[in-house]
């Protein structure tokens, strides 16, 4: 470089000095546009630009899980049902459950994200296969987002698939009393309140993309943190949700499922069931949470109750039905590490473990959903029983190698009870258990 230079100086002294000042405009250019973005890896991939206005990021996962079921013996005293007929190697295997590429970034004050589910089978192919789908901006004191994203009701609801406790969400989740209906498209808005109160009010339809479900959503939720500080956390929080669909179209239902995903689908209900129900149905729901996290330790629970209307008809009148569903789980870091709070989120990440062979962590949940309307007279499980009801204990053991890697291994202990059919027969239970193993990548 150093002979062009002073080929050209010498040379503009001579004839041209602009063309000397033309050669270090068009260097000064050239270099600045080499430094005007910078790439990088911090938890996935990074682009940026040197004003920030520009920021693109690159993410992925890949569940791969393995289950094996022991499904209950048949009784002789009444029908089998739920794992009872099932053969003892039904639903063993692998499966993957999740294959994610997340796209995230910023233009300017734009914030997006999409993120696509390449584990998903052919009758639920693209766009169907797009989990979140959403673009966002700041408004006041919160953030506004339109497009496909998670409804905000509930703490496990909220938590990432990468960071739950457990393999399973519980029955206070999509798992449960919201029936699959976990990503919906619309409008949200979210923020907090100083530093201890958070907020998240939206409204969408029951519609994800590439599924022509009729229906809309709306609800919020509310957080409030009276300790958040490192090794103490205090998380409450409440949230409402209604969901109104068209009777032809997505049921406002709920579904639990039983020994984890390749388990057993047990229905407590579905609004709009009854004979003479009309067109449009809905599933009201009210859900209370909280959390305490000292040190290694996390302690929490949610409460709901969920209203579905129509569910039967008693003395030829149209009923609705009330569903309980609540769990209380207790996680432990044998190895010291403390959970992460997660404003964004209102919901518990995971820690960098903080020994060179990494993390583990001890876990267990109880979760019950039932019916409480079922009954002899009353029918709205279609059972034909006097009770509707699903308990679920989950044992679990996390193993975090390093920030990118975990090992989860669930085992599960269920009974699903349908109660008698007369007052003259035996209470009818399935007792299912099932082991399930996780590999978990993602960068």
């Amino acid at each position: 470089m150093s002979w062009v230079t002073s080929y050209l100086l010498n040379k503009s002294r001579k004839k041209n000095i602009p063309n000397f000042c033309s050669f270090l405009l068009i260097a000064h250019i050239g270099n600045s546009s080499c430094h005007a973005f910078e790439l990088g890896y911090k938890n996935g991939l990074k682009i940026k630009s040197d004003d920030g206005a520009f920021e693109l990021g690159l993410n992925g996962r890949a569940h791969l899980d393995v289950h094996s079921i022991f499904p209950d013996a048949a009784n002789a005293n009444y029908p089998a049902f739920g794992s009872q007929l099932l053969n003892h190697n039904d639903r063993d295997g692998f499966n993957w459950r999740r294959t994610y590429a997340t796209l995230t970034g910023k233009i300017h004050n734009i914030n997006f994200k999409f993120e696509n589910d390449f584990a998903v089978n052919a009758t639920t192919a693209f766009p169907h296969s797009l989990r979140e789908a959403w673009v966002a901006t700041q408004l006041g004191p919160g953030q506004i987002t339109i497009g496909q994203f998670k409804a905000y009701r509930g703490l496990e609801e909220l938590t990432s698939s990468n960071e739950i406790t457990l393999m399973e969400r519980p029955s206070t989740s999509s798992t449960g009393l919201y029936s699959g209906r976990q990503f919906l498209t619309g409008i949200g808005y979210r923020g907090m309140i100083g530093e201890k109160l958070g907020f998240g009010v939206y409204t969408m339809s029951l519609s994800h993309f590439g599924l022509p479900f009729s229906g809309i959503s709306y609800g919020g939720r509310a957080v409030w943190l009276p300790w958040n500080q490192p090794g103490k956390t205090l998380h409450l929080g409440f949230s409402v949700s209604r969901d109104t669909a068209n009777k032809d179209s997505l049921s406002a239902r709920i579904v639990d499922i039983y020994g984890g995903r390749e388990g057993i689908n047990k229905s407590l209900g579905i609004a709009g069931a009854a004979l003479g129900s009309p067109v449009h149905n809905s599933q009201t729901t009210f859900s209370a949470e909280a959390a305490y996290a000292v040190r290694s330790l996390t302690l929490q629970g949610e409460y709901a109750i969920s209203r579905l209307d129509n569910t039967h008809l008693l003395q030829n009148q149209l009923k609705d039905s009330l569903i309980q569903a609540f769990y209380v789980q207790a996680s432990w870091f044998v190895t010291g590490e403390e959970a992460v709070y997660k404003k964004d989120r209102w919901a518990f990440g995971k820690p960098r473990p903080s020994n060179p062979w990494g993390a583990i962590e001890l876990v267990v949940r109880y979760d019950l959903a039932e019916n409480t309307s079922q009954n002899l007279q009353a029918n709205p499980c279609k059972t034909g029983t006097s009770k509707c009801q699903v308990e679920i204990m989950t044992f679990g053991a996390n193993w975090y190698p390093n920030p990118h890697v975990r090992f989860m291994f669930n085992y599960y202990l269920t009974e699903s009870m349908i109660g008698i059919n007369d007052s003259s027969s035996l209470t009818q239970k399935d007792n299912l258990s099932a082991f399930s193993f996780r590999t978990q990548f993602n960068f």
